[in-house]
């Protein structure tokens, strides 16, 4: 549980702990593993019936689970009103518990899809990316504060434990607050994880998407109890409306999973389609394996998940092979361990490994556990540091007593041990997905920042930031860009493309959406993806199905068309073919929101200067794409208003914001002055 606090808290100050990657990698790969695993044993079961996938099949998957909720629902009720009592809280106080131990799942909701939709997706996703990332712009209220989850939420818990921290906040994870539900850090854990890698595992946060939109009778009965018991239920509400299967999440997810599943079978055919979808099939499974809420202790002999149902041991083949070499040596060795003064799990090996010690699973798995948990014998998934390893190697202290199939045994389990995520094979989801394991020291060594997500590698040496800023101190009178003059579209277009990276951030993790600013931001992005302008109502499908939402990038795209140049497949293509050190810098920049909140800022406020610009010019844009560019303008100068307003109370903010603008405006109208002087 200390593995999965330390990961919640990091994981959304992911800028100050970049090193935490490859564990994190590590981590989510595992939980992969664990998770199938479970689900696997036969008689496959649930989505996993689903060999092959199809539409019709899909629908009439998801149409059957809803159908499941509801009938169960339908009996609960006819439960209640016989006079049954209730079956999550049997008092308040239970109920007060209960709400407080779920809090770290409900202070990150939304947070499966945060990283998705950035401008490093290449671009025949974005749609799908886009759809995606629509459900968590209404997670977080598209933009109004009053409506985000998080917020909802956080007003509960100052009614009902007013002592709780917020969800980022570093006491949060303290032993103090008595947050010791270990299914729901490790769920909570699971929606930082599953989003952090929105490149590699997209498939998988799709099909968790899928999963965790769809209704669960525990929301219903949670609304219902929780009013029964003099509590604000509106959370649960809420999650029970917005979900629907007809316009709300539960149909933008599966739209999105038929969507994608769609288009890889048409880019790439059927061998891809079908790892694409047992892809999917994971992420379902994650999220689905993974309880989000705890049970309250009346109930716990009543209701148990899956995974705690099934503590029967060994967890999985390796474990049971490496019980057997362990029963086998302690036949052989009862009392060459005896003078060893080496201890651990509150054990001598002696105890471990005395007659009929290792007869019970349960020892079996206390015995296990902790070994792999005894430093510097067992590191987990290093084996080449396990002093373990050492000592069965030659000149090792035990060198001979293991053979050598043995040995391996061994070594396979402390290496599937990786991120201590705890005893489960990463590579039976590897296996799963037909495809080569990949470690994360390789995954994340050797990353692009103009085609990876996360990349926090430093700023190079020659980049824009290793000079001097500029040292302005106040906005100047806002100068026009000579639009009638076609901008130098070497330096024009990388500049074009990498800047929607600006503010993309900021909205990752949903504890930090819950400010005026924030919320300012996440209109500013809509607006750049082209969604449709914000009202007092939710978009849903209504969203999925329009035919006009046109961004940034897609009206990048009809100006390299307009201009006689290929369109690029991506953003790393774009900066192949049109080199700029400033692309780069801003794609660096935006990496660090919390330090840099002002120059981001202030460089957005620049760029909507080019796009005041590039809507009055027909030569680069039709008449429509004018029109469009120019209403997102519009709204993105409205909510950097009202974030301006934010600055302007915080001296270094208001500076940086001024740096940050003048900055932007100096390389944009280098793109004009060069040009008009060729």
């Amino acid at each position: 549980m200390q593995l999965y606090k330390d990961l919640y808290y990091k994981l959304q100050h992911l800028e100050q702990y970049p090193q935490i990657l490859p564990t994190a990698r590590d981590v989510l790969v595992s939980l992969f593993s664990e998770t199938l695993e479970h689900a696997s044993e036969p008689p496959k079961t649930g989505i996993l019936s689903i060999q092959e996938y199809s539409r019709d099949a899909l629908s009439d998957f998801q149409r059957q689970e809803d159908e499941k909720v509801m009938d169960l629902w339908e009996q609960y009720l006819a439960r209640r009103r016989a006079k049954g009592p209730r079956e999550m809280f049997a008092t308040k106080e239970e109920a007060k518990w209960w709400l407080v131990q779920s809090s770290p799942v409900k202070y990150v909701d939304g947070a499966w899809l945060g990283h998705i939709n950035k401008i490093t997706t290449p671009f025949y996703l974005r749609r799908i990316a886009k759809n995606a990332w629509q459900v968590l712009s209404e997670e977080l209220g598209d933009g109004d504060i009053e409506k985000n989850h998080v917020y909802i939420y956080r007003r509960l818990m100052e009614a009902v434990e007013p002592r709780l921290p917020a969800g980022d906040d570093p006491d949060f994870i303290h032993p103090r607050h008595q947050l010791n539900e270990h299914d729901v850090w490790k769920a909570a854990v699971a929606q930082l994880l599953i989003s952090l890698f929105p490149h590699e595992f997209l498939p998988e946060i799709i099909g968790f998407n899928m999963h965790y939109e769809a209704m669960v009778l525990s929301t219903l009965k949670a609304a219902k109890e929780l009013k029964e018991l003099g509590f604000d239920p509106y959370y649960f509400i809420l999650h029970v409306s917005i979900d629907n299967g007809d316009s709300g999440h539960t149909a933008m997810a599966l739209e999105v999973a038929m969507e994608f599943m769609e288009l890889v079978k048409m880019r790439d055919g059927d061998a891809a389609a079908q790892q694409a979808w047992k892809r999917i099939q994971t992420g379902y499974i994650l999220s689905k394996g993974l309880p989000t809420a705890p049970i309250c202790p009346s109930f716990r002999k009543q209701i148990l998940s899956p995974l705690q149902r099934k503590e029967s041991f060994p967890r999985n083949d390796l474990e049971g092979e490496v019980i057997r070499i362990f029963k086998a040596k302690a036949t052989v060795s009862q009392k060459i361990h005896c003078g060893s003064r080496i201890k651990f799990g509150g054990r001598t090996i002696a105890e471990w490994l005395a007659p009929r010690a290792l007869e019970s699973e349960q020892n079996q798995m206390e015995f296990l556990d902790a070994l792999s948990n005894t430093k510097p014998w067992i590191y987990k998934g290093d084996s080449k540091s396990s002093k373990f390893l050492k000592e069965l190697s030659w000149e090792g202290r035990m060198f001979g007593s293991f053979t050598q199939s043995e040995v391996y045994t061994i070594k396979e389990w402390i290496d599937s041990l990786g991120g201590g995520a705890g005893p489960n094979n990463p590579k039976f989801y590897w296996r799963f997905i037909s495809k080569d394991e990949i470690s994360s020291q390789k995954a994340l060594q050797q990353q692009d920042i103009r085609a990876d997500h996360p990349v926090y590698s430093p700023f190079p040496a020659n980049s824009v930031f290793a000079q001097v800023l500029p040292s302005a101190s106040r906005l100047p009178r806002a100068t026009s860009i000579d639009a009638i003059v076609t901008p130098n579209l070497n330096i024009f277009f990388p500049l074009w493309f990498a800047h929607p990276c600006l503010l993309e951030h900021f909205v990752c993790i949903p504890a930090k959406t819950t400010s005026s600013t924030a919320c300012s931001i996440l209109r500013i992005l809509r607006a750049q993806s082209g969604f449709s302008a914000e009202n007092a109502m939710v978009a849903g499908m209504d969203e999925v199905r329009r035919s006009d939402s046109i961004g940034l990038v897609d009206l990048g795209l009809e100006m390299v068309r307009r201009s006689g140049f290929i369109e690029p497949a991506c953003l790393k293509e774009v900066l192949q073919t049109w080199k700029s050190d400033f692309a780069l810098f801003m794609l660096h920049l935006c990496k660090r929101p919390a330090d840099n909140m002002g120059l981001l800022l202030g460089l957005t406020m620049a760029f909507v200067d080019l796009h005041d610009a590039i809507s009055s010019s027909s030569t680069l844009l039709s008449k429509d794409s004018q029109r469009l560019l120019g209403g997102v303008a519009e709204r993105e100068r409205k909510n950097l208003d009202m974030c301006f307003q934010d600055l302007e109370t915080t001296p270094p903010l208001f500076l940086d914001f001024c740096r940050g603008y003048h900055l932007g405006r100096a390389e944009i109208d280098r793109c004009f002055e060069q040009k008009s002087k060729g």
